[in-house]
């Protein structure tokens, strides 16, 4: 991921509220309910109060009072879908490593079909409380093009985590600073794919995540290279992180031609080893299986979950560390943490 620098707004007149109403169609007051997180509003006024803060750079006078004595010690911070266990942990553990450093976080929550427009009303809602950077936690790549292909300017650093590869789309050039901290997920598969290679495992299927996750897109990925490599056919099978995905996955399977499964999560993996145990079959004894998280619940899986642990913790606490970097003018790109292998009874 690339950075860039956005256009100085120096020398310009701050934005008034009566401005942003004015942009906007609305009176003063529905701006002013915008801004305090006002539910009663109609989302039409809401989405265009929100793109009018974001394109006139507005920020409102109690926040600019704040700042009079240094910089705003807020931040903003953007999650995107379900309350997935990796997106929700580095959140958590982001808020946690903020707050003992002495800032407050602003939180804006994403739909779970998230479109462009609900990226952009909520950085625009983020940048009207004056917020030093944002950060976006986003399992998702319509977020990431969303972020890609944003029309008003983001005067702030942005931190994306999570769902960041050398392969991801970049952020366009309304954005100020833009930096990405996540977890080596090329590294994590293949440590789980050698495990499983070690112990002379040739037949292998992999559960996928859905499509629209670019950490499923890289472990899926990865697993096909190495198996191509190996001279083995890859087969992979669809799930979207549930176990109840995994479980369907696990009853079409074909066990008699399987020696071991790679699943994209331990949910999935969840669903995978009830489908066996209903189906009598023995893990690891007639076939192996290997998940992706490390989730507290892992280790009490029947049999425990061998596994590739993502250290959501310190993912949470480096996004923090990037985002006062980039606040600092510290240019930086792309951050990848590495993953651990895990070996418990399942493989």
């Amino acid at each position: 991921m690339t950075t860039t620098t956005a256009a100085s707004g120096k020398g310009r007149k701050a934005p008034t509220i009566f401005d942003v109403a004015e942009r906007a169609g609305v009176s003063h007051q529905t701006v002013s309910r915008v801004i305090n997180g006002d539910p009663t509003v109609r989302d039409g006024f809401r989405s265009r109060v929100t793109t009018a803060i974001a394109e006139l750079g507005y920020r409102p006078r109690a926040a600019a009072r704040a700042l009079a004595g240094g910089r705003s010690k807020a931040l903003g911070l953007v999650t995107a879908g379900d309350a997935l266990y990796g997106p929700s942990s580095t959140a958590i553990g982001f808020e946690r490593a903020a707050r003992h450093a002495g800032y407050h976080v602003l939180l804006s929550t994403l739909p779970e079909d998230p479109r462009p427009s609900d990226l952009s009303g909520a950085v625009a809602t983020l940048l009207a409380q004056d917020v030093a950077a944002i950060v976006l936690v986003a399992a998702d790549n319509r977020v990431l093009d969303a972020l890609a292909s944003l029309a008003v300017p983001v005067p702030v650093p942005v931190v994306v985590s999570n769902a960041v590869q050398r392969d991801a789309p970049t952020v366009g050039p309304m954005t100020a600073a833009v930096a990405a901290v996540a977890i080596d997920q090329v590294a994590g598969a293949s440590m789980a794919m050698q495990h499983l290679f070690d112990r002379g495992h040739r037949r292998i299927v992999h559960i996928t995540g859905p499509t629209v996750s670019q950490e499923a897109q890289v472990r899926r990925a990865t697993y096909v290279r190495l198996m191509e490599s190996a001279g083995l056919d890859p087969v992979v099978l669809d799930g979207d992180w549930t176990p109840a995905s995994g479980f369907a996955a696990a009853r079409s399977l074909d066990t008699t031609a399987v020696d071991a499964v790679f699943c994209g999560n331990d949910q999935m993996a969840l669903g995978v080893l009830h489908a066996f145990a209903d189906d009598g079959l023995r893990v690891p004894d007639d076939i192996a299986v290997v998940g992706f998280d490390d989730i507290p619940e892992a280790a009490h899986f029947t049999p425990p979950l061998t596994t590739v642990r993502q250290d959501f913790r310190a993912m949470g606490e480096q996004v923090l560390a990037t985002v006062r970097s980039l606040v600092e003018g510290e240019p930086l790109d792309e951050i990848l943490l590495q993953p651990s292998l895990v070996v418990r009874r399942s493989a």
